[in-house]
């Protein structure tokens, strides 16, 4: 069979990072550093840069005054990819032992994963993928997932008794988004973006990426349709951060210009809002 083109992407841009507003930037930053195991890489009048020991970024934290006090697009849950399962079963070992609670633990059949959720109420996915053999990869492109109950003993096998915090190797595997409307998200990250669409979640959740991965953006109406764009400086998503390549910068700049949509360029960063309402900032690597 030939691979549906929609499941194709034009571009081979990957999540990288995320900006989030708070409200309690400190308290906030403390907890992705003692909890999550985030190495502080910079910091500066409640701004902060959290990531990995090698100073790779995944979460930067902006102090913000303006509480979020309704349902508005923006942030599902950021997704933590670890190297290993090993790694994933450490980490469950040290969030137990910390008494943080965990909102669920999952098997996606492409990967395992743990869910949790910051003091801020930003969702948080933990995860670890599974051997490409054990993807469901379809002849026409799509790539399934499953939810199941995680096996909880296969992912503590390996798993080391001391936590050192999040390993070099640790990359913002996707972005998961609270959007208005599936299918325009759709059709904006196709077009835009140059991603491919890998799977549907009946017609609640659409999974998209670049290359052969399952997903690096997932897209849901869980909390309703037709959600309004946050306030600019709202607590809570401040941007998605993606890496890209010149010619991905070039293909999505004549994107944004072709629909009149608007965006600024300085020093290899791309920035513009999507059909939501939400910030995308990419960075020529």
């Amino acid at each position: 069979m030939t691979p549906n083109p929609l499941t194709q992407s034009k571009t081979s841009i990957v999540t990288s990072g995320i900006q989030l507003n708070a409200i309690d930037s400190t308290t906030l930053a403390q907890f992705y550093q003692e909890m999550i195991g985030l190495s502080l890489i910079d910091h500066k009048d409640g701004y902060y840069a959290l990531g990995t020991p090698d100073q790779t970024v995944l979460v930067e934290i902006f102090p913000t005054t303006i509480k979020k006090t309704k349902r508005t697009t923006g942030l599902y849950h950021m997704a933590l990819l670890l190297p290993t399962k090993a790694d994933l079963g450490t980490i469950l070992l040290h969030l137990v032992k910390k008494q943080v609670n965990l909102d669920g633990a999952s098997n996606h059949g492409y990967s395992n994963a743990l869910y949790l959720t910051d003091p801020e109420g930003n969702g948080i996915e933990i995860y670890a993928d599974n051997d490409k053999s054990e993807w469901d990869i379809r002849e026409d492109g799509f790539i399934a997932g499953i939810t199941e109950a995680m096996d909880a003993d296969d992912v503590l096998a390996n798993a080391s008794q001391h936590f050192e915090g999040i390993p070099n190797g640790t990359t913002m595997g996707h972005i998961h988004l609270h959007v208005g409307d599936t299918a325009e998200t759709l059709q904006f990250y196709l077009t835009t973006l140059g991603l491919g669409f890998k799977y549907p979640y009946g017609n609640q959740a659409i999974f998209m990426a670049s290359g052969d991965y399952h997903h690096h953006l997932g897209a849901n109406i869980w909390q309703g349709k037709n959600l309004p764009a946050p306030e600019e400086n709202q607590q809570g998503l401040r941007a998605l951060v993606w890496t890209a390549s010149a010619e991905d910068i070039a293909y999505i700049t004549e994107q944004l210009a072709a629909q009149d949509i608007y965006y600024s360029i300085n020093d290899k960063h791309l920035s513009f809002k999507d059909n939501s309402g939400l910030t995308n900032i990419l960075i020529q690597k």
